[in-house]
């Protein structure tokens, strides 16, 4: 049998990672979501949320729920919040992925979205990763339309590798500033290219 390999999507923020993990999930790759895993924590996870609550203290609680706009309000302006925020999420983020790699019996490819992969030195613990690099003016663009600031782009921009390094230590490199079309195509020739090594 074949050896499930096991890719990490990395990539500035609204470069197109998602897009291109929905690509690949359409082709045939088992795929998670860093950034739903940590949702699901944080809605769902009593010990997360009283670690969280006691961190970030209860305003930061509307309708019983912990409200992630408040959290990012507070930390990315904060950065030793953010710093201990990462300390209580990534070692259970990274648990929750093992956990499902080691169940995945069915597809040849297990794609993780994690955005931070390189800058919290865990790209060893995959066999690629592939880096997803757009024109920055495009990505804050796609930003904004999310409902996000220009500064709130800025500023979470600063807790990453600036993109040319990204881009340098990624095993794969794939440009996303044309149509959704082009995108897909250069999302089947990579997979093409993976499968036959």
């Amino acid at each position: 049998m074949l050896k499930l390999r096991k890719i990490v999507i990395t990539g500035g923020i609204a470069s197109g990672k998602t897009a291109v993990c929905h690509i690949l999930k359409k082709h045939g790759a088992y795929y998670l979501s860093s950034d739903e895993i940590i949702h699901h924590l944080l809605r769902e996870d009593p010990h997360t949320i009283q670690e969280v609550t006691a961190l970030l203290g209860p305003e930061i609680i509307e309708d019983g729920k912990i409200d992630r706009k408040k959290v990012a309000e507070i930390v990315f302006n904060d950065p030793e919040k953010l710093d201990a925020l990462e300390k209580i999420l990534h070692p259970r983020l990274l648990a929750k992925i093992e956990e499902a790699y080691n169940q995945e019996e069915k597809c040849k490819l297990f794609v993780v979205e994690l955005p931070l992969v390189q800058e919290i030195g865990k790209e060893k613990d995959f066999d690629l990763t592939i880096a997803v690099i757009s024109d920055e003016a495009e990505a804050i663009k796609r930003f904004v339309k999310q409902g996000f600031t220009e500064e709130s782009y800025k500023k979470r921009m600063e807790r990453q590798w600036k993109i040319s390094d990204k881009e340098k230590k990624a095993d794969y490199v794939i440009h996303n500033d044309g149509t959704f079309e082009e995108l897909e195509k250069k999302v089947l020739e990579l997979i093409k290219e993976i499968s036959s090594q």
